[in-house]
């Protein structure tokens, strides 16, 4: 498990970076800081609980049990899904908010790449435009040295794999032809 202080440091890593060197924020009317749909929200990863202390006033908490949702099966207990209530602090936003709108992908021999969330095509224009090169080159490398850092976790990094081998299943569907 990763200990607050290294939480502390991959936080750090992704303070000052942004997806874009403007306020990418312009162009989607910071749709994906806002509660777009009814009791959207974000799932923790293994261990970053420890940079809350459950009392923000800003985000509503929920525990979900691996036993009854879909998640990796290297991960039991409780998992931890935070919803935001509006405006966060910025210094103290969750990591999925960090990296947004990338997300890690281990090759099926462990090369870790960054690719656009196809979950976010609804919301942000930047993954709709289809090029993670239009993102900051800056963005992209701390968000990178982050999922490095994190994917030592062994939880952590079952977890990118068994989201990267979904992705290379949904590849082939043929659905996919029309995003």
């Amino acid at each position: 498990m990763i200990k607050l202080v290294d939480w502390k440091r991959v936080y750090k890593l992704l303070n000052d970076v942004t997806p874009l060197s403007v306020d990418c924020g312009k162009l989607c009317g910071e749709v994906c800081c806002a509660e777009w749909e009814s009791g959207v929200g974000m799932y923790l990863l293994p261990g970053e609980e420890v940079m809350f202390d459950r009392t923000e006033d800003w985000l509503i908490w929920q525990e979900h049990s691996t036993e009854e949702y879909e998640f990796c099966p290297s991960w039991r207990g409780p998992v931890y899904f935070v919803c935001c209530r509006g405006v966060c602090p910025r210094d103290r936003r969750p990591f999925a908010c960090r990296t947004f709108p990338v997300t890690p992908y281990l090759s099926p021999v462990g090369t870790l790449e960054l690719r656009l969330e196809d979950a976010a095509i609804p919301v942000c224009p930047l993954v709709r435009a289809g090029d993670i090169r239009l993102l900051d080159r800056r963005f992209l490398a701390r968000a990178r040295l982050a999922w490095e850092e994190l994917i030592k976790d062994p939880l952590i990094r079952d977890h990118v794999e068994w989201e990267s081998r979904a992705l290379d299943r949904q590849a082939g569907e043929p659905w996919r032809k029309l995003l």
